[in-house]
């Protein structure tokens, strides 16, 4: 019924574990009986609050374009990630701050691209990588991204994917 519980679970775990905690403290104090799978709408609207966006739609396509990230970057490298992992926490972390700045019409933006341009150059194959990633937030957010938010996505994409940072 809810084909995005193994995301939730890996991306937001604090918000599933509390979904299940409120679906149980239901259950104990009232004469029903909810189903275990309530606690993923409950999770994701936990993740909405946080955000203070009001609108679960935005949620629920974050948490989809999430994964969509994060299979590009196992694709372009060959590796799966390990996305119970703190490094891929703190990068959803990232990504859920540049969602915040997209949907406030607030990217990082120097005008002369001086910062994408050294994170291209210290990390081609990381900014091939957000490259591809900026294509499919584009299509999904249906802006554009600018050259620093590739650059910030690069580097982040870098300290993911150092060799001892994916699962062997």
């Amino acid at each position: 019924m809810f084909p995005l519980r193994a995301e939730l679970a890996h991306l937001y775990p604090r918000e599933l574990y509390w979904g299940e905690q409120i679906v149980a403290a239901v259950n104990a104090e009232l004469d029903v009986e909810l189903p275990p799978e309530e606690a993923i709408p409950i999770a994701m609207h936990l993740v909405n609050a946080a955000f203070n966006s009001g609108n679960l739609a935005f949620t629920y396509r974050m948490t989809g374009v999430f994964s969509q990230i994060l299979e590009i970057i196992e694709s372009e490298y060959g590796q799966p990630l390990d996305r119970d992992s703190v490094n891929v926490g703190r990068f959803i972390t990232h990504l859920r701050y540049f969602f915040v700045r997209v949907h406030s019409d607030d990217q990082v933006d120097d005008d002369r691209g001086i910062f994408a341009d050294a994170i291209r150059s210290a990390h081609p194959r990381a900014y091939g990588c957000a490259v591809k990633v900026r294509g499919l937030l584009e299509m999904r957010l249906e802006q554009p991204i600018t050259e620093d938010e590739t650059g910030y996505l690069a580097l982040h994409i870098a300290r993911l994917t150092r060799p001892e940072r994916v699962r062997a």
